[in-house]
């Protein structure tokens, strides 16, 4: 028989903290094995913990604590958050004259039960359940599904329970969820055609299909993907670069291509050519390859874009609290006011890659980076690729002009950087 020790029955029917605080000050301990700070403890009823005893004996539980060790960095990052309400709270779909774009935006669909069907501890033992890596917010662990590979995604270990949090995963699981319906031949505003045929290429992918990564649900801090055995965009581009492997020409276009193409699905969620989403960390990392074909997942730092009540074809702005690297926008590096169009500038970075092998500002600090951005300066080209007449050199020169305009609203729009380079590849390569 379970009994709480130091309480009667009539007892253990108390339901109020005051009626609790005075049970637990008769919880039944020894002088002679209780440390000294033990009695205070324990005649603070809001502070002691209920200790159901199986064997009846009246032992006092001995509460062991654990010294945890905690990086530097991790000691900076929660001193920088102590007065920071914005990364303790959801961001605000309602808000002045804002209002949510589209009402999906307000929902969630988590499925936990398919979650809690999955059986984590046989599947450590039968090595179907293995760590892979860790990201900027999660930790990416492969799962073996009854020959189903999924990547889990799980917010990394000591990340805080906060409402913020719960919704930075709402965010990225919804909108996965979302983009699953957005198959790249099926773009619906007619920018984007996949009927044309290009010429044989071995490193060609056979269609392009979806351009977004799949979705198979999320719960709480949990995000179930497929698992994209190709590695990342970032990865092929390194291995390129040290001559491991071969990147013709047709092959980063069509990367660009599609790198494009994907984003333009995530601005036009809604088929009504005003993004409600921006991606907020557009890298060459955040694109997997699956099956040979190019994903963008991974939408952490994603943000639902609201409606202008007053101008309903107009996007309130936003701000993001802490940018770095040195691939974005100047209005992050200045923390202004921003909207999808920082997506554009990051993917100007990515055809920098593309075009040159290089990540962007590769040879410069990263502040430095970040105050040359901010002045309108652009990472330098070397000069053969500059001269080069290559058409394909030429497209990509050309659509980063396109994103690096410094004025967002001089930005050209993922779709139409989109449109362009599909123009210049099936201008090459059209049968």
């Amino acid at each position: 028989m379970l009994s709480l020790r130091g309480m009667s029955p009539s007892d253990s029917s108390h339901n109020n903290d005051d009626d609790v605080a005075a049970d637990y000050s008769r919880v039944h301990y020894d002088a002679s094995t209780v440390p000294k700070a033990a009695p205070k403890e324990i005649n603070n009823g809001r502070n002691s913990r209920r200790v159901i005893f199986l064997d009846g004996k009246s032992n006092w539980v001995k509460h062991l604590r654990r010294t945890i060790d905690v990086s530097e960095r991790a000691l900076r990052e929660q001193a920088r958050l102590l007065d920071s309400e914005d990364f303790s709270y959801r961001d605000p779909l309602y808000e002045g004259e804002c209002e949510p774009m589209a009402q999906w935006q307000t929902t969630s669909f988590p499925n936990c039960n398919m979650f809690h069907e999955l059986d984590f501890y046989g599947k450590v033992r039968r090595s179907e359940l293995e760590y892979i890596t860790s990201g900027g917010y999660n930790d990416i662990f492969y799962v073996d599904e009854l020959h189903t590979e999924m990547a889990l995604k799980i917010l990394q270990f000591g990340t805080e329970y906060t409402d913020r949090n719960f919704d930075r995963v709402r965010r990225d699981g919804l909108i996965l969820e979302r983009l699953t319906k957005s198959p790249y031949s099926e773009y619906k505003r007619g920018v984007l055609c996949a009927t044309f045929h290009y010429r044989s290429s071995p490193n060609r992918s056979s269609s392009f299909s979806h351009t977004v990564l799949n979705s198979y649900g999320f719960c709480g801090f949990d995000v179930l993907t497929p698992y994209a055995h190709g590695g990342s965009l970032s990865g092929k581009i390194k291995d390129w670069r040290k001559g491991k492997i071969e990147l013709s020409p047709l092959t980063r276009l069509q990367y660009a291509v599609n790198v494009s193409a994907s984003l333009a699905a995530v601005h036009d969620i809604d088929g009504e050519g005003l993004s409600s989403v921006a991606h907020g960390d557009l890298k060459c990392n955040q694109y997997l390859f699956l099956n040979d074909e190019l994903k963008l997942g991974d939408f952490n730092r994603g943000r639902f874009l609201r409606r202008n009540s007053t101008d309903p074809q107009t996007a309130c702005t936003y701000t993001i609290g802490k940018n770095d690297a040195a691939f974005r926008s100047p209005e992050e590096y200045l923390y202004e006011p921003q909207t999808s169009a920082i997506d554009v500038y990051a993917l100007g970075s990515i055809f920098y890659q593309l075009l040159t092998g290089e990540e962007v500002w590769y040879n410069t600090d990263t502040k430095e980076a970040q105050q040359y951005i901010t002045e309108g300066q652009i990472p330098k080209i070397d000069d053969e690729l500059v001269n080069s007449e290559d058409p394909i050199d030429a497209a990509l020169r050309e659509a980063i002009s396109m994103c690096y305009a410094y004025d967002p609203k001089g930005r050209a729009s993922a779709a139409e950087v989109a449109s362009f380079l599909e123009s210049k590849l099936s201008e090459l390569y059209v049968e």
